[in-house]
Formats: C-alpha cells, sequence, structure tokens
C-alpha cells in the first residue's frame, strides 16, 4: 500500500498515562515501510480529552464549547508523534488545507481535531477525500466492529465486513443507545462512502495490525468497502 490516512484513537495513544513503547514503536513501524510514501494520522483525545470535558459537562458548559477542549487535546496528542517523526512537519495543521499544505514534501502529516462537531475520525477522512487517498485505517481500542460493545457483552459477535450501509446503520444505532460503543461517527462513514474510501478497523495498540494492513494484506480487523 502506497497511500493512507490512520485515524489514531486517543485511548491507544493515551489511557490512564502516555503508551510512549506504543508510539515509539508506531512511528519506527511506520518509518519502516519503504513502500508507503504518504501517510496521514489524526490523533484523538482519549483520557486527556474526558478529563476536562467530563468535569465542565457536569456544571453545565454545552458541547460546542466541550469540542473545543477536546480540540486542544487531540492536538497534544499529535504532539508525541509528530515529535517522533522524520520526513514531517514539525507543526499540527488546523485545518484541512493546512494539512495538504505541509504535507506537499513530506511522507507524513500529523493532526488532531479541527472544528467543533466534527470527530478525528470524520477529519481523517476528509482528508483522506481530500488527497485522494483510497485506504483508512481506524484503530481502536477494540478489534473491529461488533454487534455490541465486546467489553461489556459476552453474546458480541465480531463483523469480518461490512457494506457502508450497514456499517452506516449500526452507527446511527449506536448513537441511539446512552454509553454504547461507536466505532466510527456516522458524517466519517457517509464520507468514505461518497469518496469510496475503504475502512479497516482495527486494534490500534498492535503494531502488528498496521503491518499486516498496510505490508502483508493480510485480513486484520473489520473492513468496510
Amino acid at each position: 500500500m502506497e497511500k493512507v490516512v490512520i485515524s489514531l484513537g486517543g485511548s491507544v495513544v493515551s489511557s490512564n498515562a502516555i503508551n510512549m513503547g506504543f508510539i515509539k514503536a508506531f512511528v519506527t513501524a511506520l518509518e519502516a515501510m519503504s513502500s508507503l510514501t504518504k501517510c496521514g494520522i489524526v490523533v484523538g483525545g482519549g483520557s486527556l480529552a474526558r478529563g476536562y470535558i467530563e468535569p465542565l459537562r457536569s456544571e453545565g458548559v454545552n458541547n460546542y464549547y466541550l469540542d473545543r477542549i477536546g480540540i486542544k487535546a487531540t492536538r497534544l496528542n499529535a504532539e508525541l508523534i509528530v515529535n517522533l517523526l522524520n520526513d514531517v512537519e514539525n507543526v499540527i495543521p488546523e485545518s484541512i488545507d493546512e494539512a495538504l499544505m505541509v504535507w506537499k514534501n513530506r511522507k507524513f502529516v500529523v493532526m488532531g481535531g479541527t472544528i467543533p462537531g466534527h470527530t478525528t475520525d470524520t477529519v481523517a477522512m476528509l482528508l483522506a477525500e481530500a488527497y485522494g487517498i483510497g485506504e483508512f485505517i481506524n484503530g481502536t481500542s477494540v478489534d473491529g466492529v461488533y454487534t455490541e460493545d465486546p467489553r461489556t457483552s459476552k453474546q458480541s459477535e465480531k463483523y469480518e465486513r461490512l457494506t457502508y450501509t450497514e456499517a452506516l446503520n449500526l452507527s446511527l444505532e449506536s448513537y441511539k443507545n446512552a454509553g454504547s460503543n461507536v466505532f466510527m461517527d456516522p458524517i466519517s462513514l457517509l464520507i468514505a462512502r461518497r469518496a469510496n474510501i475503504k475502512i479497516h478497523v482495527i486494534k490500534g495498540d498492535l503494531i502488528e495490525n498496521y503491518e499486516n494492513v498496510l505490508i502483508k494484506k493480510k485480513k486484520t480487523g473489520t473492513l468496510i468497502s
């Protein structure tokens, strides 16, 4: 695979503490892939964002301002990646257009969120669409898409493959249920469908999963296409 955009879940980068071992291995693995010519990485906010958002939500702060806080957290997490990578501009773009500019002569671009209302999955999908990249990896805390949250339900079953419409219906259904696990937000899936971007949903803290998708072309996680 020559070009890819990776949406890296914030919980993969930092849960209770910064997962420096994973971050270093992730950077090393991507840099070692000689066939990979372009790679965009969009990092989520994870526990860092939640640590600020939840106390303020309980005080009645509305979602627009909570999103602004979350965006700052995603950009701080992105700094963990950008400062260890080679062949990347040492700047965190604040828009897709800015990302495209700094990506022109580099192998990598790293960013976080952009505007309130857009998850980092949506930002990553827009980045892939804007650059014309047809492959997308969503590195999450679970190893694919399930009928129910596998962390709380023993009856949950994993999907090996989904169409865009099936994935969209699952995502919309998850949004109806408070506290349920949403593997990707509906907007990102709508963008993927209109741009025909293939999505690999994988367990994001296992380096071999990225190698399986990018080099070995081995079935990993859930494929949405």
